[in-house]
């Protein structure tokens, strides 16, 4: 997977974001748009990988940022571009995680075309959604995503929700809703503190926040639901139990196998390690 931040900003303002109210403000210095020489620069970079690794497919993730600043004529124009340029090479699959605030029926359109799988960021009913995750002006975003939402699944666009763990909320309140808005996929994000600001955490919410979150969603959706709704972290934990490999890089110690490429070229690792420090997931690569 090559993650494109394509966008170095973004309309919301989400009070816990690693991006831009954590460590790192390096966002700063970047173009807010990622311009079209870095896109084809990275096409041609991949290419190259691909032809190297001889691996068989490639995801490109959109992402940012909000992706969707970028306008749905560009990004139909981008996909385009890049399975016109990697077809040949490797099979390119989309994805494209947003807030989902500016979805509307012509980028659906678009996403069914190029057959974009969505993740959605929500973080459940719409109090709870809206004490965190507001505009520049402090206004929550919960029926413009709502909205969103609801375009995605009248369009028959496939999507998943990805909603931060809020530590002392209600836990089934939160998976329930997402269930009454029709999701079947569902990602629940592990919040982001480090070892060294844990503590104020543990000592407020107890020593396992998060299993005390988890635990009621894994029993509810074992015992009363069906395998038809998706719920990545449970799969896979299952799959590390059965010795498989996971997913995602917040469980197990594999080598990830993915990349971040920022609107100004710079290839960089694991863009969640911005809540530690500035700078930290720098290196000296571009495309």
């Amino acid at each position: 997977m090559v993650v494109l931040k394509v966008a170095s900003r973004c309309n919301l303002n989400c009070s816990y974001c690693y991006v831009y109210n954590k460590a790192d403000a390096t966002w700063k210095q970047r173009p807010a748009i990622m311009s079209e020489a870095v896109f084809e620069a990275s096409l041609e970079r991949i290419r190259r990988h691909c032809l190297f690794s001889g691996q068989k497919s490639i995801t490109l993730l959109f992402h940012g940022g909000e992706p969707s600043l970028v306008g749905v004529k560009r990004f139909d124009a981008w996909c385009t571009k890049a399975r016109q340029s990697l077809e040949e090479v490797v099979e390119v699959r989309f994805m494209l995680q947003t807030n989902g605030t500016l979805l509307n029926r012509a980028w659906a359109r678009v996403l069914l075309k190029h057959q974009v799988r969505v993740g959605i960021s929500m973080d459940g009913p719409e109090e709870l959604h809206n004490a965190y995750r507001v505009d520049h002006k402090g206004q929550g975003s919960y029926e413009n995503v709502v909205q969103g939402l609801n375009v995605l699944r009248e369009e028959h666009v496939a999507f998943g929700v990805l909603s931060v763990i809020q530590l002392g909320a209600d836990p089934l309140a939160i998976h329930h809703h997402f269930l009454s808005l029709g999701c079947k996929s569902i990602s629940y994000i592990l919040p982001d503190f480090t070892h060294d600001t844990i503590g104020p955490i543990r000592e407020r919410y107890g020593p396992t926040p998060c299993a005390d979150f988890l635990i009621p969603i894994f029993d509810d959706w074992w015992f009363n639901g069906t395998l038809d709704v998706r719920i990545r972290d449970f799969w896979n934990i299952a799959r590390l139990i059965m010795g498989g490999d996971s997913l995602t890089d917040s469980l197990g110690n594999n080598p990830f196998h993915f990349i971040f490429v920022e609107t100004d070229g710079r290839i960089e690792g694991l863009d969640v390690l911005r809540v530690c420090s500035e700078g930290m997931t720098s290196t000296t690569l571009n495309v």
